[in-house]
This record gives structure tokens, sequence and C-alpha cells, in this order.
């Protein structure tokens, strides 16, 4: 059965804008929790119990929705329910059952609640996760739902009301729902509404006793067939001024006064219009007719329009400044490359009265605050998943609004431009005390002022012309709709810039019970996911939970002290085993390739590189919850931090002898044998139509070629990364940069196609912005090394290109964070990734002693450069995927995940497994010959099977010598693309 549940009264919004026959939410049923095309069953799924709540108080209403899904059939299902939500609505809660009892969700990072929830689905194990999407969807996954069994959730949200107080919720389901209970409650209504359910009856009652001044209507049907859904009529309060108390115990007012709407007068008008590539897909002709008409109806003296992507704003002022004119100039726009804000607000000539940004909000590059022009700022916006957040505090911070057409109709986007807004106003106490208040755009013609109701007799409201005392000895209802729009205007005021203050935010998030784009409820099972998820698990889990969450993180931090201690003496010992890998003579052996093809036995070389697990502590004694056991609990911490259960299962020795001491330092790196060393690269040859669409284009029509493939390709990343390359390819790296960069515009791109731009533009020498996204990366996912790596990499690439100051600053951030890399306890899945990371810092502290620059951040035992032959590192841009490097040697034997070690002394780094890499090749003295290096795709993540990886390969010869050679460039990988790729070739001396 496929329900259709949609919570559509918006405020300024119509009933019958929604359709009956659309299906929202969307209920997917994912056999084992995997995508694909055998998991689209959406009638496998069913919703057997269906219960809606309302609560209605001032021009709020919250809604709870309680759903049982069952799964009739003989396979573990995942549940995957989407619902759309109403402008302005804020989810203020989520619910699953677990063990029999709902369990709420705790809000956490988005990124780690992601992460936390795939994981416990890998192993099997009882999560949920509620998300807030970017285009104002609530989302929810639940697993398992078991064969004959099922799950229940519970979501809450608070929306705004119709201007006339009025309030819809339709639900459409294809078959009867078996159980259906609807509650209406009004607070503090000078009269019942009108409520109707299809046609369901209803009973009205008084709420119960210290559940606030109002009535209540039940209405409940078996096997109900639901189509209309449910109405409440206008209503209307009986004051201006409801007094309520949020469950975190904050008492707030919410105050509506209708204010005369006067039209602005433009004076001298400033359009910032947004002309990248996430704009193509906007309600362009929608925002250019609401401009027409209000620069018809505000008659500005002036008008310039300053257009903005990624490249230099451009500013053209208009000769005549009519609405035509206006639209005139907007019309011919084209759109392409990414979204960017800087020197924006600087552009124009002179001084604007009045400014009007038109964007969907999302800047991708170069960094953004909502610091406005200074001229009184309108936003305007049309896009479904505009960053709403950005735009209303710029606007608000600018003394306008933001005003978004996905929300509300032309007429009332026409209204909210023109006002000239509030009065002033002052708010006080009757004893004098300022009172913390807030203004919240409501309904046609109101403005909701919000605030927390001061230890005060009453209000005191004046502004010109009115004055007003309002009593607080009213009722105080247990309504947490204004305590939830105040947390989320302070979430969002904190969210509105490209580095946010996270855990400041996600505290804010938490007081109030708030989600946002940046924070989602998870739903775990028992201590050790709350320990590794970082959260504490809610009241509702139970004490027993609580108390063994309190004693796992003390036992955790106590054991994270001591594994960080043991940590470098961990990579001194690695390190060691490098240096002598490296200052040894290897004797190669000849084998056939025939021999090595049938998988005969391989010539043992010298012993792989392992990195051995340091030792900790025994764990600390502290209660498990129910089922768990106290060992199982206890490691949670190391083993989060990187240690495996062997190494945690192994006690110190009390008396354990010091470890001996290193290897004394190998001599400086040597200039390398008069020999040729020839570096290739695979050939690039992608058979796309719109690259030798390109390729027969004139130089004069190429970028009129390139704007029509663009409509017909530009929906997916790949479509500028080809071109980006084809253009770099002959010579105009400019030009590659500047079309790479849209793929960050592009629907659906994320942190894999961010990984690939600044790759791109590293590549294409743009490395200040390829700086600038790598640290955005870092920022958004600074759970991994390989961000610091590869941020650490591009600052040594730019510094090798600047002098003095600018040098010195990026070569000793990239020194810095190379050694967290090294230095830092990983999960055990990135095991390797520091002694790769030795390679590049020691090779980083030799440019850095070539200029005068001295380091004191590296322990010594640490510094060596192990010049190489050959160098090759593979990275690629997804997780839970396994890629491996296999490189042939001359004498015929396979350097490989299974053989890491030859006879001529080839070296392969630890096999990445979990994603990302890296995963490095190193032959100090290479035998003359040929070498071939491939890349073959062994696993891909059995939650997103069917998505290619980006794979970037850098082959080096003469590492760490005056001749050293680079060959750097990526290629997209699929599982079962022909086996084994071939990536490049070293040929060394006069080959064979």
């Amino acid at each position: 059965m496929k329900l259709v549940l949609v919570a559509a009264v918006l405020a300024l919004s119509s009933v019958g804008a929604w359709a009956a026959e659309t299906a929202n939410p969307v209920l997917i049923a994912k056999p084992r929790g995997v995508a694909g095309t055998e998991g689209k069953q959406t009638k496998a799924l069913k919703i057997a119990r269906l219960e809606v709540g309302t609560t209605l108080a001032g021009g709020l209403a919250q809604t709870t929705i309680e759903a049982r899904f069952e799964n009739p059939t003989q396979t573990v299902m995942e549940g995957d329910f989407t619902l759309v939500l109403p402008a302005g609505a804020v989810v203020n809660g989520y619910a699953l059952d677990v063990g029999g009892r709902m369990v709420d969700g705790v809000l956490t990072g988005k990124r780690q609640a992601r992460l936390v929830y795939e994981s416990r689905v890998r192993a099997g194990i009882d999560p949920g996760l509620a998300e807030v999407t970017a285009d104002n969807n609530f989302h929810t996954q639940v697993y398992p739902i078991l064969p004959g069994q099922g799950r229940t959730i519970r979501l809450r949200y608070v929306s705004p009301l119709a201007a006339d107080g009025s309030f819809a919720l339709p639900l459409s389901s294809e078959a009867a729902v078996s159980d259906y209970r609807a509650t209406v409650t009004v607070l503090g209504a000078a009269a019942p509404p009108v409520v109707t359910a299809n046609g369901f009856p209803q009973t009205w009652s008084k709420t119960p006793d210290g559940q606030g001044d109002g009535v209540t209507a039940t209405m409940e049907a078996k096997d109900a067939a639901l189509s209309e859904g449910l109405k409440i009529g206008p209503w209307r309060s009986a004051g201006p001024l409801a007094l309520s108390r949020h469950a975190n115990g904050e008492r707030f007012f919410e105050l509506r006064l209708p204010f005369d709407v006067h039209a602005a007068a433009a004076g001298r008008l400033r359009v910032y219009w947004d002309r990248s590539r996430s704009r193509s897909d906007d309600d362009l002709k929608g925002e250019i007719a609401v401009l027409r008409r209000y620069v018809e109806a505000a008659k500005p003296r002036s008008i310039e329009v300053v257009t903005f992507a990624d490249d230099a704003p451009r500013a053209v002022t208009l000769s005549t400044p009519t609405g035509e004119a206006l639209e005139a100039a907007l019309r011919g726009l084209l759109y392409g490359g990414a979204s960017s804000l800087k020197g924006v607000f600087e552009a124009g000539s002179g001084k604007a009265d009045t400014c009007i940004l038109v964007s969907d909000g999302r800047m991708t590059v170069d960094g953004w605050d909502p610091k406005p022009p200074p001229c009184r700022t309108l936003a305007l916006s049309s896009a479904k998943d505009a960053d709403r957040n950005f735009l209303s505090v710029l606007a608000e911070r600018g003394g306008g609004t933001h005003v978004d057409l996905s929300a509300i109709d032309a007429e009332a986007a026409l209204a909210r431009l023109t006002s000239v807004g509030p009065p002033p106003f002052t708010l006080t106490a009757d004893d004098g005390q300022a009172v913390e208040h807030r203004l919240v755009a409501g309904p046609s013609g109101r403005w909701w002022i919000i605030g927390k109701t001061p230890a005060a007799r009453a209000l005191k409201f004046a502004s010109p012309g009115v004055t007003q005392t309002l009593p607080l000895d009213g009722t105080v209802q247990a309504f947490d709709g204004v305590g939830v729009l105040w947390g989320r205007e302070a979430v969002a005021a904190l969210l509105a810039t490209d580095r946010p203050d996270g855990d400041e935010a996600l505290a804010l998030a938490r007081r109030y019970n708030v989600a946002t784009e940046d924070a989602s409820f998870v739903v775990l099972e028992n201590v050790s996911d709350y320990v590794e998820a970082g959260v504490a698990p809610p009241p509702s889990a139970g004490e027993a939970m609580a108390d063994g969450y309190r004693r796992a993180v003390i036992a955790q931090k106590s054991q994270e002290a001591q594994l960080r201690a043991a940590r470098l003496d961990t990579i001194v010992e690695a390190w060691a085993k490098q240096k002598t890998w490296w200052t040894t003579v290897h004797k190669p052996q000849e084998i056939s390739r025939r021999d090595r093809e049938e998988g005969q036995p391989m010539p043992t070389g010298a012993p792989p590189l392992q990195i051995p697990a340091p030792t900790p502590p025994p764990p600390a004694a502290y209660a498990s919850a129910p089922g768990e056991s106290v060992d199982e609990v206890a490691v949670t911490g190391a083993r989060s931090q990187g240690f495996s259960d062997q190494a945690m299962r192994r006690a110190p020795a009390a008396n354990a002898p010091p470890p001996p001491p290193p290897p004394p330092p190998p001599p400086a790196a040597e200039a390398a044998p008069d020999r040729s060393i020839t570096v290739e690269a695979a050939e690039w040859n992608p058979d796309r139509p719109y690259l030798k669409a390109l390729a027969a284009a004139s130089p004069q029509g190429w970028h009129d070629r390139y704007v029509e493939l663009e409509m017909q390709y530009g929906a997916a990343p790949a479509f500028y990364f080809d071109v980006a390359e084809q253009l770099a390819r002959s010579g105009r790296k400019a030009d590659a940069a500047q079309v790479v960069l849209s793929a960050l515009d592009v629907p659906g791109a994320n942190g894999k196609t961010m990984i690939i731009v600044a790759d791109r533009l590293q590549a294409y020498g743009a490395l200040d912005r390829a700086v600038w996204l790598r640290e955005r990366i870092l920022f958004l996912e600074p759970d991994r090394p390989q961000p610091r790596r590869d941020l650490a990499l591009v600052l040594i690439a730019r510094g090798d290109g600047a002098k003095g100051k600018a040098r010195e600053a990026d070569y000793r951030r990239a020194l810095d964070l190379l050694n967290e890399v090294i230095v830092r306890p990983w999960d055990r899945a990135y095991d390797g990734v520091e002694v790769i990371a030795l390679m590049e810092v020691n090779h980083l502290i030799a440019r850095m002693k070539a200029v005068g620059l001295d380091q004191s951040v590296l322990d010594p035992r640490l510094v060596a450069l192990l010049d190489v032959d050959i160098r090759a590192v593979l990275d690629w841009n997804t997780d839970k995927t396994d890629m491996d490097l296999w490189v042939d040697e001359a004498t015929g034997e396979r350097a490989i995940y299974s053989h890491p070690a030859t006879t001529a002394g080839g070296r392969l780094s630890n096999d990445m497994t979990a994603g990302f890499g890296p995963e490095e090749y190193l032959l100090h003295r290479a035998p003359d010959g040929e070498y071939v290096l491939r890349v073959n795709v062994y696993a891909s993540d059995v939650l997103d099977p069917n998505g290619p990886s980006t794979v970037r390969v850098r082959l080096f010869r003469d590492w760490g010598r005056p001749g050293e050679k680079q060959e750097s460039f990526t290629i997209e990988l699929k599982k079962g693309d022909n086996g084994a790729i071939k990536v490049g070739r070293f040929v060394i001396g006069k080959g064979k």
C-alpha cells in the first residue's frame, strides 16, 4: 500500500494546490537495507495504523504523526519514508520503537548520524535515522523490519497557520488504513473551529486538567479509505498575546499585531542576480515577473543589475529604470559556474537605497557569511532547496525580509517586497527591564513578535500612535511551538556561514529539539552504539542505558588518553621498518608472466609493512546495558579510535622493557644513477558524444556549442569533468578550471563531487580555490585522515609557487596537518596512511630546509627523506569501497595486496579496504625494464553498489631527488569494468 500524507497548509498557501494523486510521502521497502532495482518495492510494506494529533495555539500548529509499518513479506526490509513539509515547518521530534518501547531520537551532526546509521545497518543492528533534506522534506530510514512483524515511527513538527488561521492535513491512500485516529486540540480559542475529516464522526471534549485551556475533537475509523484528510476551519485566538512553556521548561510569549502595510520607496535600486549553474532550473520567469511588478510599483529613480557566479561580478546600469528594461536585461542571461559571493556586494557604482538579492542562497565556493550590502536588503528565491537560513538571516540583518516564491504566490510576494515592514517599536517589561524578542514574518499583513517571557507582571508595547499594556497573568499553555521557532531562528543565525560553530549550533538544536539540515535525529539500540556516535541516549531509553553510557564515556576517555600516548611509539616502530627496507639491498628474481597469471607461488621478498596496534590499558569496569557484556562495551572507545580487538585484549606487562632504539636515519637522498626513467599515463580517450562535438567546433563557435550541449548533458557532474579535461589537454587550463566548478552546482553534488573538483582545480593550477575547497571538505569531514592529507598536499603545491611569508605559511600549515595525520589515532580502517604521510612530510621538510625554514613539529625519530626511483599513489573518492593498486614489475613479478613485498624491493602499503585510500607503491632501486600500474575495483559498498568511484593516480619518478617528475590524473572506475585497468607505466633504461 502506498500512503499519501501531506502537511500542506502553508503560510499564505492554498490547500487547493495539493493533488490527491500525488505520492507524498513515498514509502519504499529496501530488501536487507540495500538500494537497487530489486529494492524499490513501494507495496512491500504497508501502514497498518495511523494516528494524527494536531494542536493549535496562536498562529502555530504542532502536528504529531505516528505510523506503524508492517512487513507481510518473507524478507527483512528497510523502510524508507519521505514526507514533504510545509514552508516554515520545523521538525522537533522523532521516535522509533526499540525492544517494545518508543525511544526518542537524539540530535547529532548530520554526517555523523548518517555514518552511524549505515554502520549499524551493515552490522544488522536496529537503527533509525530522521533527516530534514535540502528541499524541506522529512526523511526517515528504519532498519530492520522483520518478516511478519512491524516497526512504529513518530514524527512531530511545528508549522505556521494560514493567514485566516485555518489548517489542513490532506491524506490519501490506495487502500484502507486498518486503524485511523485523529485528534484536534485548540488552545485559547474564542470559539471552537469547524473540523472535518473524511466525513468521520467527531466528538468534542475539554482538554484534561493540566494540559491547557482548550477543547479537543476526536475522530476514529476502521478500515478507512482516506482522501479528503483533516481540515480545521478558520479560528480566532481569544487575544493577541499567547503564553506557552517549552518542554525544556523555558517560557515564551507570542504577540500578533496587525501592522498597516505601506509601500516602501525604492530610491536607487540594485539587483544582485545569481547566474550560477544551480539557478538554471529555478523559476526564473516567476522571479523576473515579480521583480518587474515590484519596479512598476516602487518606481525607483535608477536601477543597477549586478550578475554573479564564480567569476568577477558584472555591473550594468539600465538606461531607463523601468520594469520592462529590467526584464529585458535579465532574460538574456546565460547560467553556469559555481555560486560565489566574493566581491559581489562591493560591485556596482555609488550607493544604493534598496538592494534585492535573487539567489537560491546555496554558495559553493570562496566562503560566505550573512553580511548584507550597505542598503536595505531583501532576498528573493524560487528554488525548493533554497538555503532559507542564509537568505533569511542576511535579509533580516539588512533590514528586510526573505521572500520565498516556492511557498507563497506572486501577490503575496509583491506585498512582502513593497512593504516597508513593521513600524519602529519598543517592547519592555512593566518594571523597565529589556525583553528578549525577535520579529518573525507571519501571514499577509502581520508580523509576529516572539520572545522569552520575563519575570514581570506585564509587557509594554509602544509604537507611533499605539501604546498597549499586556498582562502576563494569563494561562501558560504546555506548547512547544513558539520555543521551537525561537530555537530555529537562533540555530539559523549560527549556520548562515561556510564555517559555522557546529558544536554551538548542535547544542542549541538539542536544547530546543530542532532538526536542521546539519542536525539529524538518530535512534540506536545499545550503549556501544551511543558511545560510538558520541551522543547520550535520551531519557526514553531508560535509566539503565543512561547509566551504562556515563560509565562507558568515563572508560573511553581514560583509554583514549593512554592509547594516544602509545601512538607515537607505534609509528616510530613502523617508520623504522620502512627505513630498514630502504637501506636493504634487494636481489630480484625473474618470474614468467605465465607463471604469475596461472597463480604459481611468488618468490618471497621482504616482509610486508605492518602497522602494529598499540596495547591499550585494561578496560575499566562499569555497568552495561541489558543483554550487552561489559567487555563488549568497554572496548568500544578504543575500537572507535582505531585499535584492533586483538590489541585491545592484550594487557601490558607490568615491567615491560623500553622499546629498542631506532636504527640511525638513512643518509640524505643521493643523486639517481645515470639512467632514463620515462613516465607515461594511460591514454585519455573517453568515448563521449559531447566531446566529439566540441572537438569539431570552431574556436569562434565553441562556447555556443558548449551551451547547447550543457542543456542536454549538464545534469551529471561527469559532463563538466570531461569537458574540463579536454580543455586542459588542449592547453586551456584556465578555462578548464572555470568549467569544472559548475559540477559543484549540479543537483545531487556531494562530498564525492567536491573531492574531484578539488583534484581538478589543483591539476589546472587554480590553487587558491583548490585550497579553499580542501578546507571545506576538512570542515565537513574531520573524522577522516584523508582530508587533512589532501589539504596539506595542495598547500605544498601552492607554497612551491609562492615566496616569503606566504610560502612559509603554506608549508607550516601543511606540516601541522601531515603531523596530525601521523600522530592522531584513527579508525583501523585507515592503517597505513601514517607511513604514506611520513614519506610526504619528509619530502616537505627537505623543501623547507632548502629555503632556510626549520621545523620542530615532527618527532626527530621520524625525520628521514627516503628517495626512490618509482613512487605511485592511488586515492579514490568513495567510502566503503575497496580499490587495489597492482604493479607488474620488470622481473615479471606482480606487487599486489596478497604479495605486497617483491624480491626487487617493490613495496605496497597497507591494503585500504574501507574507502578513500591512499595506497602507495615504492621501489628504491628499480631494475631496467617496463613497470605497468593497474587499478582494480575489488568491492563496492553494499549500501551503494552501483555508484562509480573516481580514482586519482599520482606517478613519480626520482621521488625526493632534484630531477623528480610527476604525472597526475583521474579516471572513473566501476566494479566489473574489464577487471584491472591499466593506468600508467614506467620504462627504466632501455626497457624491454
